[in-house]
């Protein structure tokens, strides 16, 4: 199992412009059948980063964001992991 970080989903966008590194560790997970997940903080922080472009007046950039968003979500419906006050605490 893995838990994506913001920088990683993000550059994961970018797909065979990506960076060398993040592309090969998708192949593994897929070909390993592997869990990934993403934290609500992750979706917190696209969220953020699309509303400031938004608020830059490129609202045609955060357009595509946001489609990516929606698909990310659904994509990842079922592997999105909510933090409580425990899992804050670890």
């Amino acid at each position: 199992m893995y838990l994506i970080d913001t920088n990683v989903i993000s550059e994961a966008r970018k797909r065979t412009k990506a960076n060398r590194g993040v592309r090969q560790f998708f192949r593994r997970v897929i070909k390993e059948c592997t869990p990934v997940f993403l934290s609500v903080i992750t979706i917190g922080e696209l969220r953020r980063g699309i509303e400031l472009l938004r608020y830059r007046g490129d609202s045609r950039q955060a357009g595509r964001l946001e489609e990516w968003l929606e698909e990310l979500l659904s994509e990842y419906r079922d592997f999105i992991l909510d933090i409580d006050t425990d899992i804050a605490q670890l």
